[in-house]
C-alpha cells in the first residue's frame, strides 16, 4: 500500500491569511458539503467546507478540506492525497471514532464506474493537528485479511466462507436458474465444472454507532461477484472499530454477515 500517510504535503494546512491564497476568488470552485461541528476539541462549533474544483463534465478535482476554526476564526486547509481527490459526488460527515470529544471528519468521494468505486478517508483534526485515520487505499488490504472465499455449489447454492474467521454462509442462487443453465449448471443441477465468485475488496463505508455511548464504527458492505462484476449476489457486512493505541482498524465484533441484494 502507498505510505502517503507520511507524505509532507499531507502534513500541511495553517491560516489561509498566512497562505495568500484565497479559495472563494477562485473560478469553477465549489462547495460540496458543509457540516458544523467541534472537530478540534476547544467545545466551540466549527465550520467544516468540503470543496472542489469542476471541470467541464461535472467531475470535481482537487477536492479539499477547509476548516474555520469557531473560536479564533481562523481558517485551515486539509489536503487530500492528490492520486484521490476527485469525484462526482461527495459528502462529509462529523463523528467522533476516536473517542475523543473532538468529532473527526470522514469524507465520501463517489468515482463512479460499474462497482460505483469509492474512496474514503477518515482524519482528526484534534486540538488543529491533522491526522489521518484512515485513506483510500487502506481498507482494500483490511478485507483481505479475512480471506473470504466464494465458491459455486452443486443444485444452484454458493459458499461464501471467510477463512480467518471459520464462519460460512450458504447463498441460494436458484432465482437465477435462466441465466446459469448451460453456463454453470446442467440440467440436473449440478456444476459444469469448478467455479469460484469473489469479493470485490473496496467497500462502500458508513458511520454507523452501534452503542449510543460509544465511539462510531465504520460498517463495510463489500459486494459479492459470482460470473462477473455485474453478477452480483449480494454483500458481505461487517463493523470496524478505531483503536488508538494501536492505529489500525479492528473488527468488532469479530463476524461477518451475508445480505441479499
Amino acid at each position: 500500500m502507498q505510505n502517503y500517510y507520511n507524505n509532507p504535503c499531507f502534513n500541511y494546512y495553517g491560516n489561509y491569511t498566512d497562505n495568500r491564497f484565497i479559495y472563494a476568488n477562485r473560478q469553477n470552485t465549489y462547495t460540496l458539503d458543509r457540516q458544523i461541528g467541534d472537530v478540534n476539541g476547544d467545545g466551540v462549533p466549527d465550520m467544516v467546507y468540503l470543496v472542489g474544483d469542476k471541470n467541464q463534465n461535472n467531475f470535481y478535482q482537487n477536492i479539499r478540506i477547509m476548516v474555520q476554526d469557531g473560536s479564533t476564526l481562523h481558517w485551515y486547509v486539509i489536503p487530500l492525497n492528490p492520486n484521490y481527490s476527485s469525484a462526482y459526488d461527495s459528502w462529509l460527515f462529523l463523528g467522533s471514532f476516536t473517542g475523543f470529544s473532538s468529532k473527526d471528519i470522514m469524507v465520501s468521494l463517489a468515482v463512479g464506474g460499474s462497482g460505483a468505486l469509492t474512496y474514503y478517508y477518515v482524519i482528526s483534526f484534534n486540538n488543529n493537528n491533522v491526522e489521518y485515520l484512515l485513506g483510500p487505499e487502506q481498507f482494500e488490504s483490511i478485507i483481505q485479511t479475512l480471506k473470504i472465499e466464494i465458491k459455486y455449489m452443486d443444485n444452484y447454492k454458493v459458499l461464501v466462507k471467510s477463512n480467518k474467521l471459520n464462519q460460512s454462509y450458504i447463498v441460494d442462487v436458484s432465482d437465477r436458474k435462466e441465466f446459469y443453465e448451460g453456463k454453470v449448471y446442467n440440467k440436473e443441477g449440478k456444476l459444469i465444472k469448478p467455479l469460484d465468485g469473489f469479493l470485490l475488496d473496496i467497500p462502500h463505508l458508513y458511520p454507523i454507532k452501534t452503542d449510543g455511548i460509544a465511539s462510531y464504527k465504520l460498517m463495510a458492505q463489500n459486494t459479492i461477484a459470482g460470473t462477473s462484476h455485474a453478477d452480483s449476489l449480494g454483500y458481505t457486512v461487517t463493523y470496524w472499530k478505531y483503536d488508538r493505541q494501536s492505529k489500525t482498524w479492528v473488527l468488532d465484533p469479530e463476524y461477518f454477515w451475508v445480505t441479499l441484494g
